[in-house]
């Protein structure tokens, strides 16, 4: 029961600050801008500054390729699972694959991670992830913007990889590490900008429970086909983690259980945020759908997280 408690008492914060970001939006204390602007400061600040002081701290063993691999696989499965639901289930939505497959790790997953199991551990979601952001990067992007008549090629797409806050971030970590973090620390100069890292990279969390808080809206006239949307997705992933958790991260590599815990918060989270952002404004049933279904997936994922640690 102790225990219990402990788990709950770290993520209490988080809902705790995403509530105030709800209280914010229905005052008129801060508008839409500034919540743009904050998501902002995370992707592309303060998120590469925990990546960049958890990589520099760890070295990165080749056996984690395996684990790289299966996400990729089994995002494919996930993605042509939500493709054969669609024609079942809801036929006028040509979004509803991408529903299935990757999760909102950068914005959800690293600061609820990180909650509970601190930021030392982040690299092991991170490398969860890094599967799922190959094939978001490379094919679920490529099928939204054919979706709306645009095509990317190899080489555009790629760039985009690479250029991702969170891909340099970790390349810059993971250099750091080799060249060795402690040497570089001896230096006062360098040691202060380490400093100036970790300054920032305590604004994600908050920032980032605030701007979901903000944004969490669930339009309950129209719930039932995002919430078994969000459900199928939910429990489609978790199966696909217990899978790999039994198969690969305890079998074949025999990892730590914070490895495995990675693993169902990576499934837990919700729809990424990228789907709406290629949803025309025009298809208005649809972009609703997909809003929705995000917005339940957020709630889900709160509630999943929650029974996972205290279950786990």
């Amino acid at each position: 029961m102790a225990e219990t408690l402990v788990y709950v008492s770290k993520i209490l914060p988080i809902i705790f600050l995403i509530i105030l970001g709800g209280l914010l939006r229905k005052i008129g204390f801060i508008g839409q801008d500034t919540v743009s602007d904050m998501k902002k400061i995370v992707l592309n600040i303060s998120l590469p500054a925990v990546l960049i002081m958890t990589f520099a701290e760890i070295s990165i063993e080749s056996k984690y390729i395996l684990i790289i691999v299966a996400i990729f696989i089994a995002c494919i499965i996930t993605f042509s699972l939500g493709m054969l639901l669609g024609k079942i289930l809801n036929k006028s939505n040509k979004y509803y694959p991408a529903l299935f497959a990757g999760g909102e790790t950068g914005m959800i997953g690293f600061s609820l991670f990180s909650a509970v199991y601190g930021a030392e551990n982040i690299y092991k979601l991170a490398i969860v992830d890094f599967g799922a952001m190959v094939f978001v990067f490379f094919f679920m992007v490529n099928y939204l913007q054919k979706l709306n008549g645009k095509v990317s090629t190899i080489k555009e797409l790629t760039l985009s990889f690479l250029k991702s806050p969170i891909i340099i971030a970790v390349a810059t970590g993971m250099a750091i590490s080799f060249i060795g973090v402690e040497g570089l620390k001896s230096s006062p100069v360098i040691n202060s900008v380490f400093d100036v890292l970790e300054l920032l990279s305590g604004l994600t969390t908050p920032l980032i429970c605030i701007a979901i808080g903000y944004e969490l809206k669930i339009n309950f006239k129209k719930i039932g086909g995002p919430l078994l949307a969000a459900g199928l997705r939910l429990a489609i992933l978790l199966g696909m983690a217990f899978i790999i958790n039994e198969l690969i991260i305890g079998g074949v590599l025999n990892l730590d259980k914070t490895f495995k815990v990675a693993m169902y918060t990576f499934a837990a989270l919700p729809v990424s945020f990228v789907v709406s952002i290629y949803v025309s404004d025009d298809e208005k049933e649809n972009k609703q759908f997909v809003l929705n279904t995000i917005s339940i997936s957020i709630v889900l994922c709160l509630i999943a997280f929650t029974i996972m640690n205290i279950i786990i």
